[in-house]
């Protein structure tokens, strides 16, 4: 780590705790000059440090622009292993994600932007990421063992269900999940998640997954389309607030996410996700093997399979990838 890293992490765990040149340069074993640069590159990088001629330096207020450092420091006590990455735009952070995911298996990372120019959705669709203030990013892991299809493929639920729950608290509405991998917020579509795997051929089996998540945070869509400007949605309205720190919600997502990982086969995950699906006891249009069906939700099945009641009353379950419906008709 560097100088600064080593600082920011030493003043993270004891914010508003004056400390002396001197003393932090003993405790860093560095010299006091060293020390000086690193806290001139924590206030450029958006920390507000306090300065006394007696006590030193404290740490007054965290930077509340995406931070790598601050995100690691959150999760050393969580998920010390992930890698973060962050950068102000890029094609896709699933591309990045996916380039990872073959160059270092293994090892779990995030990919971070504040804007995509080629972001995508399920099926190819592109998803939208030119707003004002969009957060999109992708997540590398690897399946546990000997995991079945189906709990591989519930990576996607238990993502949507621990960021829906991290995003709540800023939130005067609940999230709603549309099944399988978007939020909904007031009636609008306002994340969407897709998960690519990476297969192995000499094992013929998954080894990589890279979960991406789009979110619209705040702007307006005056230059989309009509169709996007009648589905898609802001979480915060054309500004963000003054209280949110996306470091904060990753840091709360991952904590969230990775105890879902770590216990996977509990699916503890399924019962947020159940009671904030989206449409529940609604009827809905959905394709299917290229015929056109309407059928009732009635729910989540332990596998993450949608419940629908046909046109007979008789229930069918649904399994992600093989149909689809349009948001345009819970919007």
């Amino acid at each position: 780590m560097t100088v600064k890293a080593d600082l920011l992490s030493y003043l993270l765990d004891h914010p508003g705790h004056f400390f002396t040149g001197p003393d932090l340069a003993d405790h860093f074993q560095v010299s006091r000059n060293a020390i000086w640069k690193a806290v001139k590159q924590l206030e450029t990088d958006g920390y507000e440090i306090l300065r006394h001629p007696k006590n030193g330096y404290a740490l007054a207020k965290r930077n509340q622009a995406i931070d790598p450092e601050q995100i690691q420091h959150g999760l050393q006590q969580v998920w010390p292993e992930l890698q973060v990455h962050f950068q102000q735009s890029t094609t896709s952070t699933n591309d990045l994600g996916r380039k990872h995911a073959t160059d270092f298996p293994n090892q779990p990372a995030i990919f971070i932007a504040s804007e995509q120019t080629a972001g995508r959705g399920r099926r190819g669709r592109p998803f939208y990421s030119a707003l004002t203030q969009g957060l999109y990013f992708s997540l590398v892991i690897t399946p546990p063992a000997n995991a079945d299809n189906d709990l591989i493929a519930s990576f996607t639920i238990a993502s949507a269900s621990a960021y829906a729950q991290s995003l709540n608290p800023y939130l005067s509405d609940a999230i709603q999940i549309k099944w399988v991998n978007d939020l909904f917020y007031q009636g609008k579509k306002v994340v969407g998640i897709l998960t690519e795997a990476t297969f192995d051929l000499e094992s013929q089996t998954i080894s990589q997954l890279v979960i991406g998540i789009g979110s619209n945070l705040a702007g307006d869509f005056a230059n989309e389309n009509p169709e996007n400007q009648h589905v898609a949605g802001t979480l915060f309205g054309e500004r963000l607030p003054s209280n949110f720190n996306p470091n904060d919600l990753f840091v709360d997502f991952l904590t969230r996410f990775k105890d879902y990982y770590d216990h996977l086969a509990d699916r503890a995950f399924l019962a947020y996700y159940r009671e904030h699906l989206l449409g529940k006891g609604q009827w809905v249009t959905y394709q299917e093997n290229g015929q056109i069906l309407n059928g009732k939700i009635l729910g989540v099945t332990d596998a993450g399979h949608l419940r629908i009641e046909d046109d007979h009353g008789l229930e069918k379950h649904l399994v992600s990838g093989e149909v689809s419906f349009g948001s345009q008709q819970f919007v």
